[in-house]
């Protein structure tokens, strides 16, 4: 199963394109406009098409990681091998459910290059900006902790004011995170790195279309091997949902600390979604947990949650080319 599922890691980078921006050219090359009005052609009029595509990819790749999540070995360089090869699968893929990403460069941008704070200033105050063409919520303040924009001002620091190299620098920070995940995860709980690690709604969530929510669940994962106190704050101060981890962590010796913690990473999920709506990134936390676990029922549980998510939430948007909850 593991060529399979690279087959379908491959066709979704290059699916991926099929959701690029109209506004948006990354590069000016023949061959790269020649392959962009292919993919927009697929993805914004053969609507029926793409989400066929998209349908078969999240099949296979949940065929793959169902045969692969208890069989793959954990130990020797076989585990690093996979995930070095999605990793690099992901790299050049666009982020084409992530809307977010983009917020997340910009609000970085007006500190690095504006000088300003993005908790007072917003997108749309600078509307010569080229980079607002092909954003979302541009009428927002900066909506989350102070840690995460502290974390983001290097890559976009290090993008030098560049939209590709500051977009490149972005997705390896997330890739950082990811592979610290799965190094903690490997740590605590070998034989279920593939559970974690291998998941189509991490990957799509974390990779392919990142969210914030993968740095601080890195932070709060890391909580349980190092500075335990440092780190959960760490990881409160991205996003806030993690909060509901704080009291959970003073039962570490206790036996029911990882239901705890996954019980307690569920309500910040609950919580997210009666303030604002069910979005598959708010479970890369709970499924973080999860994988620390060895009860059948909640890892049945991620794996159902992981098709229904994915399904449910990004099928109607790909067919319609609306987000019918916003």
């Amino acid at each position: 199963m593991i060529p399979v599922y690279f087959f379908a890691l491959f066709f979704l980078s290059i699916y991926s394109y099929s959701q690029i921006d109209l506004n948006l050219t990354l590069l000016q090359t023949p061959w790269f406009l020649n392959f962009k009005d292919t993919m927009v052609s697929l993805g914004y009029f053969n609507r029926q098409l793409s989400t066929l595509i998209f349908t078969l990819l999240l099949i296979l790749l949940f065929a793959g990681y169902w045969k692969l999540k208890d069989s793959f070995p954990p130990k020797g360089k076989n585990w690093k091998l996979m995930i070095g090869g999605l990793v690099v699968l992901s790299l050049i893929s666009y982020p084409f459910l992530s809307h977010d990403f983009f917020n997340y460069m910009f609000d970085a941008r007006i500190v690095t290059s504006y000088h300003l704070n993005p908790y007072f200033f917003k997108a749309l105050d600078f509307p010569s900006d080229t980079w607002i063409r092909f954003m979302q919520w541009t009428h927002r303040t900066y909506p989350y902790g102070p840690v995460w924009l502290a974390i983001t001002v290097v890559p976009s620091a290090l993008g030098f004011g560049k939209f590709i190299l500051t977009m490149l620098n972005f997705k390896l920070l997330f890739i950082g995170a990811y592979t610290l995940s799965c190094y903690v995860i490997y740590k605590l709980k070998p034989n279920n790195l593939a559970l974690f690690a291998l998941n189509p709604l991490v990957i799509i969530e974390s990779l392919y279309s990142p969210h914030l929510d993968l740095v601080m669940l890195a932070l709060a994962l890391l909580a349980l091997l190092k500075f335990k106190w440092l780190n959960i704050f760490l990881s409160v101060g991205t996003k806030f949902s993690t909060l509901t981890l704080l009291p959970v962590l003073f039962f570490q010796k206790k036996k029911w600390f990882i239901d705890g913690l996954i019980t307690a990473s569920y309500v910040g999920v609950l919580i997210q979604i009666l303030n604002r709506e069910l979005l598959p990134h708010y479970f890369l936390v709970p499924f973080g947990f999860t994988a620390l676990s060895d009860k059948k029922g909640w890892i049945y549980l991620m794996v159902v949650l992981s098709v229904l998510l994915l399904l449910v939430r990004y099928l109607p948007f790909l067919y319609t080319g609306q987000w019918f909850s916003q």
